[in-house]
């Protein structure tokens, strides 16, 4: 009985120390960043991102503007630099209604927003971008499509409550098509 009873005890020893030392363990490993985590986390963050550029131009073409304002933060800034930047969600939204809901320019429709090679550096729940759009109408001449300018954005973003949205969009060099088109 003594036997078993000492064995019992290295047994219940020894499980404690295994025990006892991998909580150690995974607290150690858990104090150091895993590479490959925070390189999925990058990558996830840039295809979030990425579904942003596309739902900022998808909302303008079908003229959501109430999801179109979701798209940015509260506090956000919108347009052409410092001295003409439109601050704020709702004015945002509201700017960008009443230009494509005006179409001053008398364009047809439909209309569509592109977005293409972005450069996303992202850090931690903030990133930054540049990236180009255009901005196509039917060509009625041709049945084909038309380009009517070519801009450059700089982004930044920020990450709230786990989702990714504008903290700032400047927009530049607004390139107009060719006249005569």
């Amino acid at each position: 009985m003594k036997t078993a009873m000492k064995f019992a005890a290295c047994c219940t020893g020894g499980i404690v120390t295994a025990v006892a030392t991998a909580t150690l363990l995974q607290f150690a490993r858990a104090g150091t960043a895993d590479p490959d985590s925070a390189r999925l986390q990058r990558l996830e963050a840039r295809a979030q991102i990425e579904e942003l550029f596309s739902a900022y131009g998808a909302t303008l073409d079908r003229r959501d503007f109430d999801a179109f304002g979701q798209l940015f933060a509260e506090d956000a800034t919108y347009g052409g630099g410092p001295g003409a930047a439109t601050r704020g969600r709702a004015a945002i939204q509201a700017q960008l209604q009443k230009t494509l809901t005006a179409n001053p320019s008398h364009l047809p429709t439909p209309d569509f927003h592109l977005y293409f090679n972005p450069a996303i550096q992202v850090s931690g729940d903030h990133a930054t971008a540049q990236s180009k759009g255009a901005y196509v109408i039917p060509d009625l001449r041709t049945h084909g499509a038309e380009i009517i300018f070519l801009v450059s954005y700089d982004d930044t973003f920020v990450r709230r409550n786990g989702r990714w949205m504008f903290q700032q969009r400047l927009l530049h060099a607004a390139i107009p098509a060719p006249a005569g088109k």
